[in-house]
């Protein structure tokens, strides 16, 4: 079976505006997984776009399942209507041990390359933490495992799961037990070699040690971040900076300005949602948050649904 790279996006509103739509995207992604008998290698989910090494015979309908499953919800919670998201996805095939690394590793680096994180495993809607636990002191399995029917009480009536997979008190499956981590942890050896490469900076290196497995076209940052390279937008340069800095470069996440939005702003104007603002309200809020907490046009935009 196919291994890919793949990646959705959603530039002009938010994909999840709390945790608990980073929560249920992860099911959704868990319970497409299933349907579509596929295998996750290693995933991140962004407020606008999402990365994800998988072994899969049905590449789109695994991203369409998926998004089609967390826009219903999205739908159904903030009053919103339509499709979610540019409506193509980003295909590239992974063939080679190096190369397979290299996928993972720039699908886990993600956060630290986009400013929201000063290093993959400080960021937690990926699954950076899942590898070497032993070896690394970590331990993410909680205490409290609901049992096969409280899964499905949780759950969607229609939602299919592997018996196998652990779900938490809270209500989100265990990353761990969902994906392939025997695999990633076999290609990367050990757990230093896994450490190095999360810290390891891009460059040329990165390309040779591909080409030595006549891999065509080589995984880099352009290539990966191609789908979200934007005029006006973060640019490869602003990348390379983000991932050499020690420290988050954003000095306002998506996430905190949608809950600073819909838990404070929202409250003036008695609405739901910002998907019940009309477009003089929404104006009105773009002008205080642009003079209080964010000057990024495009994240006021894509967190407004300007």
């Amino acid at each position: 079976m196919p291994n890919y790279h793949l990646c959705f996006t959603s530039h002009k509103e938010v994909l999840f505006r709390d945790e608990e739509d980073y929560h249920h995207g992860f099911n959704s992604l868990c319970s497409s997984l299933y349907k579509t008998d596929s295998t996750c290698y290693a995933y991140v989910s962004m407020s606008d776009h999402h990365h994800g090494c998988y072994r899969t015979r049905a590449a789109s309908e695994l991203i369409r399942t998926f998004r089609e499953s967390h826009t219903k919800y999205l739908n159904q919670k903030y009053g919103r209507r339509g499709g979610m998201g540019e409506t193509g996805i980003y295909i590239q095939e992974i063939s080679g041990i190096k190369h397979f690394l290299a996928a993972v590793s720039y699908v886990l680096k993600n956060p630290p390359h986009h400013g929201v994180a000063s290093s993959p495993f400080e960021y937690p809607y990926s699954s950076a933490n899942d590898y070497f636990q032993k070896e690394l002191g970590k331990s993410l399995m909680p205490e409290g495992l609901l049992s096969y029917a409280e899964i499905k009480a949780v759950l969607p009536r229609r939602a299919d799961f592997d018996p196998s997979w652990k779900m938490g008190r809270n209500g989100v499956f265990i990353s761990s037990s969902v994906l392939d981590i025997s695999a990633v942890e076999t290609n990367f050896g050990t757990a230093q070699a896994f450490n190095y490469y999360m810290g390891r900076k891009s460059g040329e290196d990165w390309i040779k040690e591909q080409a030595d497995e006549n891999v065509t076209p080589p995984f880099t940052l352009e290539t990966f971040e191609a789908p979200l390279i934007r005029p006006n937008g973060l640019s490869v340069a602003d990348m390379l900076r983000n991932e050499k800095s020690r420290f988050s470069t954003v000095p306002i996440t998506d996430l905190q300005l949608c809950d600073i939005i819909d838990h404070q702003l929202l409250l003036e104007y008695g609405k739901r949602s910002v998907y019940y603002l009309d477009q003089k309200e929404k104006t009105e809020i773009a002008n205080i948050i642009y003079k209080q907490y964010s000057h990024n046009a495009d994240q006021i935009k894509r967190c407004l649904v300007l």
